[in-house]
């Protein structure tokens, strides 16, 4: 006599596995859409560490007699010049405007405005669609509003 044997199939149905499938492709996204702001987060604070790592040398130009660029800022032009005039550096300092857009997106804008000897240089960066970036040598800081 056969006795009737019950074959049990292993493994998943197509059903399971769509299904598997469509709640990973719904996690990823929401993952990457909530990580969009914090990527534009850390490159702006990035930007803000970049701009603020310049104020040290605005004050050092500013005891040595120097002034401070009137025009407008680009990457690898000199921060400190001396009495006569940009572009004629201030003996001892060779400190350049770095390099933010690449990196960040933001870029500096317009002229700073303001004197070193007064204390109340300032500068900007701006992105487009971000807030933007304002250094102020009065307050020894850069931040957004």
């Amino acid at each position: 006599m056969k006795k009737n044997k019950i074959k049990f199939e292993k493994g998943f149905t197509l059903v399971e596995l769509l299904t598997v499938i469509a709640i990973i492709g719904i996690l990823a996204s929401v993952v990457l859409v909530s990580m969009q702001g914090s990527v534009e987060k850390s490159k702006t604070a990035s930007a803000i560490t970049t701009l603020s790592s310049l104020l040290p040398e605005l004050v050092t130009c500013a005891d040595d007699n120097g002034i401070a660029t009137s025009a407008t800022p680009g990457a690898g032009n000199i921060v400190c010049c001396n009495k006569s005039g940009c572009p004629t550096v201030q003996s001892g300092h060779s400190v350049t405007w770095p390099a933010i857009l690449a990196k960040t997106g933001y870029d500096y804008a317009g002229t700073p405005s303001g004197s070193l000897a007064l204390g109340t240089y300032t500068f900007t960066a701006t992105k487009s669609g971000q807030p933007t970036i304002t250094c102020s040598y009065a307050d020894n800081g850069c931040s957004t509003p």
